[in-house]
């Protein structure tokens, strides 16, 4: 009996800093909230800078990212999709979103990312810097990085 075949989906977060505005600042429907994946790991890795450091005067590098990767069946992924969601389908999204339920019924893995970025939190507004701690997070994985 094979197992079945999943897509990994990727999301950045950094659960001591979010609030009801969401990791990005905007207002995002309450429910969706730490929801909102992509099939593409940059895309998520685009978000390390808001998930490591404060900003404005006394910016600051902070603890706690880390890189949310779910499992989602193949089968099941374009259910999942954010124009098939009935709140998410009228924002103004990405199109390669997908909401995908927080409840355990995806199988997810939650990997730390402060150790692997190291001295690069709160240097991600350098793009050399941001470039780095991506090829990191690849080399954690074990994919090849697509940004050079």
């Amino acid at each position: 009996m094979s197992e079945k075949q999943t897509i990994p989906v990727y999301r950045v977060e950094n659960p001591t800093k979010q609030d009801s505005r969401g990791p990005d600042g905007i207002t995002s429907h309450e429910n969706l909230i730490g929801q909102w994946f992509s099939p593409n790991l940059d895309t998520a890795l685009n978000y390390l800078r808001k998930s490591t450091q404060t900003f404005g005067k006394d910016a600051s590098p902070i603890d706690g990212a880390q890189l949310v990767v779910a499992h989602v069946p193949a089968d099941e992924l374009d259910a999942h999709h954010v124009m098939r969601h009935p709140v998410a389908s009228g924002m103004d999204v990405e199109d390669d979103n997908f909401i995908i339920p927080r409840d355990g019924s995806i199988p997810t893995d939650v990997i730390p990312l402060d150790d692997t970025l190291g001295e690069l939190r709160g240097q991600l507004g350098n793009v050399a810097r941001q470039v780095e701690a991506k090829q990191r997070v690849h080399a954690l994985l074990g994919h090849v990085a697509v940004e050079k």
